[in-house]
């Protein structure tokens, strides 16, 4: 009996351990975080679950920084029409915006390396559909960078405000 409580509690403990390193939602933001690999202390933004036409991703979520969207984090959103990305985040994952067909404004307040700034994160050009255009293009260049981008009527061209 002391053999099977003792496993019991191995058990539990390990499960514990193991949820501490594994995707969370967190209910406040709507969002399903993970820890960042490359940013110790950050997490990733991997889901948005919330239904908010303007989304404005929190600088830290549960007291850590959020530092990354992650690889299809709001993949096939149609409800959000504007996103601000803060200043803490440095990375935009493959496909993080893809295919988010209403979503005409974005917002980023701080600067993202291209280097860290997927060439898919906006969309694909090879595809027919979910791509939105000459986003990241754009915020590269030399007169891009931080602020607030509106996409055009015609649904591919960006201009900065």
């Amino acid at each position: 009996m002391k053999n099977r409580k003792t496993m019991l509690a191995i058990i539990l403990m390990t499960a514990l351990a193991v949820r501490v390193y594994t995707q969370q939602y967190d209910l406040e933001s709507n969002y399903m975080i993970d820890w960042d690999q490359n940013v110790k202390d950050g997490v990733i933004i991997t889901k948005y679950l919330g239904t908010k036409k303007e989304v404005r991703i929190p600088p830290s979520i549960q007291n850590y920084p959020v530092t990354a969207i992650g690889n299809k984090a709001f993949y096939e959103n149609k409800i959000f029409i504007s996103v601000t990305i803060p200043d803490s985040v440095t990375s935009i994952g493959r496909l993080a915006f893809f295919d988010c067909t209403n979503l005409t404004s974005i917002t980023f307040q701080g600067t993202i390396a291209s280097d860290n700034l997927n060439s898919s994160a906006f969309g694909d050009s090879s595809y027919n559909y979910g791509y939105i255009g000459d986003l990241r293009a754009k915020y590269l260049a030399s007169d891009g960078g931080p602020g607030t981008y509106r996409r055009l009527a015609n649904g591919s061209t960006w201009r900065k405000q």
